[in-house]
């Protein structure tokens, strides 16, 4: 056997090996389908798995498009396009969203990888967290996809982390727990206590959701009094668990903040279990706000 010939399956596991341990992330595509479902990973370092909240499994298989959001500059998802149907070298500048939804930023450069025959076989995208030169953009990203007084996900933006959410649970075949909480009627609040510790009251239950929940749960404020919450890897036992943690992070909230003596804001809840029928979280969350009434 040549030694050239003999030398490559040591390169091919060295260079392997460096790409696993490099700082920055690293992803590998086929080079075809370029239109959904496709491109499609085939490879993702540990870093990439850092940068993105996803593990690999979760990655694998999928199309890069699973990180893109409404934010997502067309521009920059043009040029990028352009380079893969192109099959040449770019860097851009791209918003993407984190497994949480939270968004960042990346600076990607799109490499053609070739096979021993010079085909284009693969594409790789060397990428670089920058978020912090976006760390005035990203202030104004969240006044447009966050509530104003609460500052979780507003209707739009939870809707549309949680339909990626909800297909991924559909993917991976696990549960995903749907929950409507409604909290008592601010007008109600607003004129006993009014206008400002009935908004107040509003930013105490919706901290208390975010102290009871996980990362990789999706809260949003659904309607003046509405919450909703999308709880992947959950069945409904495990749903009213959390129920119950937000009703005493509830209490506690209300007596750290110095509320009036007496005062006490009730949430009523439903909670579903998302159908492989679903086609949007919407449907999940009308069952789940049926429920409410039983």
């Amino acid at each position: 056997m040549p030694p050239q010939a003999a030398a490559m399956p040591f390169q091919l596991n060295l260079f392997r090996q460096i790409v696993d341990h490099a700082q920055d992330a690293v992803m590998v595509t086929e080079v075809a389908p370029l239109q959904p479902p496709g491109p499609i990973i085939v490879y993702v370092n540990p870093a990439m798995c850092r940068l993105s909240g996803y593990a690999a499994c979760e990655l694998l298989g999928r199309s890069p498009r699973a990180l893109q959001g409404p934010q997502t500059d067309p521009a920059a998802l043009l040029q990028l396009s352009s380079a893969l149907r192109d099959g040449r070298e770019t860097t851009v500048e791209l918003l993407n969203y984190h497994r949480s939804g939270t968004p960042y930023w990346a600076r990607l450069h799109l490499l053609p990888l070739f096979d021993e025959a010079g085909e284009l076989s693969h594409f790789a995208a060397l990428q670089q967290d920058v978020s912090s030169r976006h760390l005035r953009g990203d202030a104004l990203y969240r006044m447009v996809v966050s509530d104003e007084c609460t500052r979780l996900f507003n209707r739009h933006m939870f809707f549309d982390v949680g339909a990626k959410t909800m297909q991924l649970a559909f993917r991976q075949q696990k549960p995903l727990a749907a929950v409507v909480l409604a909290a008592d009627d601010p007008c109600r609040l607003n004129s006993s206590y009014g206008q400002l510790v009935g908004q107040m009251l509003m930013r105490i239950v919706a901290q208390s959701i975010v102290a009871a929940i996980r990362e990789s749960d999706i809260a949003g404020r659904l309607a003046q009094r509405e919450f909703g919450l999308l709880l992947p890897e959950t069945g409904e036992n495990e749903a009213q668990v959390v129920l119950a943690r937000i009703q005493e992070a509830l209490e506690a909230g209300l007596i750290d903040a110095g509320m009036p003596p007496g005062l006490h804001v009730g949430l009523s809840a439903g909670v579903a279990v998302a159908l492989a029928e679903d086609a949007a979280p919407e449907q999940a969350l009308e069952r789940a706000r049926s429920r409410m009434m039983e």
